[in-house]
């Protein structure tokens, strides 16, 4: 996604302003509130929203180096950012700026040696898809078949397998070695078509823990619990309601989902029950997307990307001039 209404092709642009529309009436329920400590990590403002980059998808090492999909004049790109780095080197870049009209790079996985990344593309249909990426060399690979998935938009492994949700069909594929295939396709994981026509934004952010994945429905302000069943999908449950527009989703070491609520401006974690706690709220998120939690002795801090596009919403996104950035929040 491009951070600025002006810089974005006109699709894109007609995304966002459905966006804006429709997340001024999802879906809300009451959530508790909790205080974390956060702090801005990295600010990838350039002093102008028109050229701000739009970041969007996080992955965090071992050693701390952070992962972010960007989309920025050069096209949609993969960015590290080394502990305590002033700037951002990047790794690879997926889509070229000739790429078209589209959403570009957004989620991010690390699954052992490799990287993976969900990007869509419309202009170009080989660019859409899975691809992986080697963390180390940033060569980049497209992975065949997965051109077909409509908007690939998050990801995650369990085991050997890669799933992929689909935002506009409202559905998890997987990726089952050279097999790419729906996993599972529900209503809880729709949306509600509000945004463009054509162009509903349900299924967004997903995560596993032992044989369950749990995806983010954005429009409907969802978190639905799917039960892997061998190369089968259980039925898609509703686990709970979020005040908010939930946009990415990760689940910690004990298994709680968190999602970030791109409209509201906050870090929310679930209870197995399904009660929602409000962990952060405060000045430094500004239209988040994405969170990874750290590894080792960070395995509790919570890393968020901030898309920063409140500006070109007043009204409807809480108001933030914090811009694009990487804020942690702790325990």
């Amino acid at each position: 996604m491009l951070n600025h209404l002006s810089a974005a092709p006109l699709g894109v642009r007609r995304v966002f302003l459905g966006l804006a529309l429709v997340l001024g009436v999802v879906l809300t329920a009451s959530a508790a509130s909790a205080s974390g400590a956060a702090e801005e990590v990295i600010n990838f403002s350039t002093g102008d929203p028109a050229t701000d980059p739009g970041t969007e998808g996080i992955a965090v090492t071992g050693d701390g180096t952070i992962y972010v999909t960007a989309n920025n004049a050069d096209g949609g790109q993969v960015w590290t950012v080394a502990p305590g780095a002033d700037t951002p080197e990047v790794l690879a870049t997926l889509i070229p700026p000739t790429g078209g009209a589209g959403f570009g790079a957004l989620g991010i996985h690390i699954d052992g040696d490799d990287m993976l990344v969900a990007t869509h593309t419309l202009a170009d249909p080989d660019l859409n898809g899975v691809w992986r990426v080697n963390i180390d060399s940033g060569a980049a690979e497209h992975i065949a078949g997965t051109e077909v998935i409509g908007l690939p938009n998050d990801i995650t492994t369990v085991g050997p397998n890669i799933y992929v949700t689909d935002s506009v069909t409202g559905a998890v594929w997987v990726i089952d070695g050279g097999d790419v295939r729906p996993f599972v396709q529900d209503l809880l994981l729709e949306g509600v078509g509000a945004l463009v026509p054509g162009v509903p934004i349900g299924a967004n952010g997903i995560d596993s823990f032992g044989n369950r994945l749990y995806v983010a429905n954005l429009e409907k302000g969802l978190v639905v619990e799917v039960k892997i069943n061998g190369r089968d999908a259980g039925v898609a449950k509703l686990y709970a309601e979020v005040n908010g527009a939930p946009d990415g989703l990760e689940v910690n070491h004990r298994g709680q989902p968190h999602v970030v609520s791109i409209s509201t401006n906050a870090l929310i974690r679930v209870s197995p029950e399904g009660n929602t706690t409000i962990i952060e709220d405060s000045a430094v998120l500004d239209a988040p997307a994405s969170l990874a939690f750290g590894k080792g002795r960070a395995h509790k801090t919570a890393y968020v990307v901030n898309f920063s596009i409140s500006e070109g919403f007043p009204g409807v996104l809480l108001p933030s001039d914090v811009g694009p950035s990487v804020v942690a929040v702790h325990p």
